[in-house]
């Protein structure tokens, strides 16, 4: 059985940790892995109407580029997932979901990150005002569905969480098996 031998922390910041683990493997060898530890995070695929989806978009500093993607954010450390998808939401959109379900949770690169994301759906929304944290720029656009696959097809909207959360709702709920 794999067992942590000894975790050194590299590098602590304000929103992850980088560890060079020890570590044992099965056959009883010891080596080395490094690991980004992130709290997780939330994406909310929320629909403004039935028609249409809020995307937002901002500069992302590290692929140096602005991107369209699902409101989205981090976890503060032991968090609820669902109470962190209503705070994003209404903090980047400015809308309040009657109804969130939980679409699906998922590692995003399990071999060097320790990180959840955890996508809902939003629907029944209520505008109650957008309140952008104060090193937050972004800019809120809503697209239909048919513009939504136009532009994963033309990869135009290439942000992984938003791409699976609109797919699993495809999939799911247009194509009705809920």
């Amino acid at each position: 059985m794999n067992e942590i031998l000894k975790e050194e922390v590299i590098y602590e910041g304000r929103v992850c940790r980088l560890t060079h683990d020890t570590v044992t493997f099965d056959d009883g060898t010891v080596g080395y892995r490094d690991v980004l530890h992130l709290n997780g995070a939330v994406g909310i695929l929320a629909f403004k109407d039935e028609d249409h989806i809020m995307l937002v978009q901002q500069y992302r500093h590290a692929i140096e580029t602005d991107i369209l993607e699902l409101p989205a954010g981090m976890l503060e450390k032991g968090e609820d997932p669902l109470k962190a998808a209503e705070r994003e939401l209404e903090e980047e959109t400015g809308y309040k979901a009657g109804k969130m379900t939980l679409l699906a949770s998922f590692f995003t690169s399990p071999g060097v990150v320790r990180e959840t994301i955890h996508l809902y759906l939003a629907t029944d929304l209520t505008f109650v005002g957008q309140h952008l944290d104060d090193d937050e720029y972004l800019s809120v656009r809503t697209f239909s569905l048919e513009e939504i696959e136009q532009m994963i097809a033309d990869n135009r909207l290439n942000d992984g969480k938003s791409i699976l959360a609109y797919l699993l709702w495809k999939d799911r709920f247009r194509n009705g098996t809920e």
